[in-house]
């Protein structure tokens, strides 16, 4: 039985004029005052159905792809109740307290200034000195109660077990943002995925709440152009899961409003999202397994997107055709990614590399049964990948150096140099990842499960939050960018890995890769025990375990930091046995970059006097 919060009187109550709304602003056209707007625009997703892992949970995780002022914090939003309308007094129709105020569409530090979403937020933190409060821009009707829920730049997962990831998509259609000249739409995904969080306990109830929404106040991306301008999540309760893609609707040809379709996963596939819609045909009739806005069709067609072979026929409409602008960047920024997926997890498909068109050609599937069931460390694995041993290696290669770092950095505004870099799906921007697990058997306090990564996935560790916690450390609440703060646990994630990038990577790696394999199996038995209990531990009690973990991590990578600087400081390499070994260079690297034709050995004396020592 899905539970709703009545959202059928929902009321708008917008800021009409454009130019007041401006000035609210202190950065002028920008929501938070400081250095403009942009989202996480590269996001990787996976999802699993019950029927396709090892213990019948459903899964599904998400990579927030950024760039250098990212937001990587992530907090605990309580649950919240909230008098009836009916009792307020008539003199006070509009009582705060009666209304959700709807945040912009912000991803970068700080995502948010203001109350009632955590204490990290709050303005008198000192990383929040020096920006203003968050400026709403609009309001629906506030529900009764609301359920407590992990949040980011997303929604990630509530006390009832409902999960989401989240993947930023191109779109045929783009509108501008409500704090520009010309915006009307209300809602970003992220607002959308926050109040489904609130008001839901299935992903059906999420679905059909954000779709109605965005139909009925008008949906903008986190980008002003077609570039970012879609949306998908991959949305599931602790039974199963459903992809939801959204974009604006024309504003040529209707009012505010969205587009939108969602398909239910197989229960027995797992499936990957990378910046590009994955829904194709959509079956109308079934109503199951497909739901849908209501000038889906009709708007793809007064488009020229999409021109049905029989009049009144739809069976042949192919939504990422009709709807999605094709891969951003480049080619293979999504193909690559979907393909790499796939081959670690359903390597039977035997996927091309290659293909000429990715929206065109369709290559890859919708979803897939995996090789095997998988399991939350699989989904580690993924997201850690840089497609090692295949020809697209990020490890090998000039571009990787002599050590291997398969990161690369982004070159956009820094040369005229035209080019581009293969995409991974490990990426050095990541502010963080999350694997979020549902478990339909237990008890929604510890049935539900995240596992959080903050940072780069191939430089973090992923530790255990539950969905019944009643608090989040504060080891996941501190990540100012500009302020190293070793209570962070991002902030040593990020330390230690770019200390690996400039000592031998690919040996220094090793040390990290060994520290995420017994932090992990740590975690890994903590969740076991936490499972098998017997009665549910307390809110407090499944806090204090998962603080007392990262505050072990957190420490365990701040010493992993000076292991690697003692190993292989200057060059050297220094164990317990022997100190100051040399290491130099590989051979390959030597010789791609003439180190023999470097300068010459020195001449031979003319005159062949005979050396003498002196000692």
């Amino acid at each position: 039985h899905s539970h709703s919060h009545s959202h059928s009187l929902v009321r708008v109550f917008k800021f009409i004029f454009v130019v007041a709304l401006v000035s609210c602003f202190p950065g002028g056209l920008s929501p938070r005052g400081g250095g403009g707007f942009q989202g996480a625009l590269a996001c990787t997703v996976l999802f699993a159905g019950r029927s396709a892992t090892q213990d019948g949970s459903v899964m599904a995780s998400h990579s927030d792809d950024g760039e250098g002022d990212s937001d990587p914090r992530v907090v605990r939003v309580d649950a919240k109740k909230f008098q009836p309308k009916t009792s307020y007094p008539r003199r006070i129709p509009n009582s705060q307290q009666n209304l959700r105020n709807i945040r912009p569409d912000v991803e970068t530090f700080p995502r948010f200034v203001g109350s009632g979403y955590g204490e990290t937020y709050e303005p008198t933190q000192p990383w929040n000195a020096k920006y203003k409060p968050t400026t709403p821009v609009g309001s629906i009707e506030q529900v009764e109660s609301t359920y407590a829920y992990y949040d980011a730049n997303y929604g990630i997962m509530n006390e009832k077990q409902l999960g989401m990831g989240e993947s930023t998509c191109s779109a045929r259609i783009a509108v501008p943002a409500p704090w520009r000249p010309g915006g009307e739409a209300m809602f970003c995904i992220n607002e959308l995925s926050r109040i489904a969080m609130e008001r839901c306990d299935t992903a059906r109830c999420a679905v059909q709440l954000m779709g109605q929404l965005a139909e009925d106040h008008g949906y903008y991306g986190a980008s002003a152009g077609i570039e970012g301008s879609g949306e998908s999540l991959v949305v599931h309760d602790k039974n199963e899961g459903w992809v939801f893609h959204i974009l604006p609707s024309d504003p040529n040809r209707t009012k505010t409003s969205a587009n939108w379709v969602a398909q239910r996963i197989p229960d027995d596939h797992v499936l990957v999202v990378a910046n590009m819609y994955v829904i194709r045909h959509v079956d109308f009739t079934d109503t199951a397994n497909f739901l849908f806005s209501k000038n889906l069709v009709v708007d793809a067609i007064a488009g020229g997107w999409y021109t049905p072979k029989t009049p009144g026929d739809y069976s042949d409409f192919d939504f990422t055709a009709a709807y999605s602008d094709g891969e951003y960047n480049h080619k293979f920024y999504t193909g690559r990614r979907v393909w790499g997926a796939y081959r670690l997890l359903a390597s039977h498909l035997n996927l091309p590399a290659d293909y000429h068109n990715l929206r065109d050609d369709a290559p890859y599937p919708f979803s897939a049964r995996p090789d095997r069931k998988v399991t939350a460390q699989d989904f580690f694995r993924v997201h850690r990948d840089w497609y090692e041993n295949t020809p697209f290696d990020m490890s090998k290669h000039l571009a990787a150096g002599a050590f291997g770092v398969p990161d690369r950095y982004m070159t956009e505004g820094t040369t005229d140099v035209k080019g581009a870099w293969e995409r991974s799906i490990a990426l050095f921007r990541t502010a963080y990842s999350h694997i979020t697990v549902s478990r339909s058997w237990l008890p929604d306090s510890v049935g539900g499960v995240v596992w959080l990564g903050q940072g780069a996935a191939h430089g973090t560790s992923y530790v255990p939050l539950f969905a019944g916690a009643n608090r989040i450390s504060w080891a996941h609440s501190i990540g100012d960018p500009s302020s190293l703060n070793r209570t962070s646990v991002w902030w040593s994630h990020r330390y230690a890995l770019n200390v690996a990038r400039g000592m031998r990577f690919m040996d220094s790696h090793k040390f990290i890769a060994a520290t995420q394999s017994k932090l992990e199996s740590d975690a890994a038995d903590l969740v076991s025990r936490v499972s098998t209990s017997g009665d549910p531990p307390t809110g407090d009690s499944l806090a204090q375990l998962s603080e007392d973990h990262v505050n072990r991590v957190r420490d365990a990578w701040w010493s992993l930091v000076d292991t690697v600087v003692v190993t292989f400081a200057d060059g050297w390499h220094t164990t317990t046995s022997q100190v100051g070994a040399a290491l130099g260079y590989p051979s390959w690297w030597l010789e791609t970059v003439g180190y023999e034709n470097g300068p010459p050995p020195p001449h031979p004396h003319d005159n062949k006097e005979e050396e003498i020592s002196v000692s």
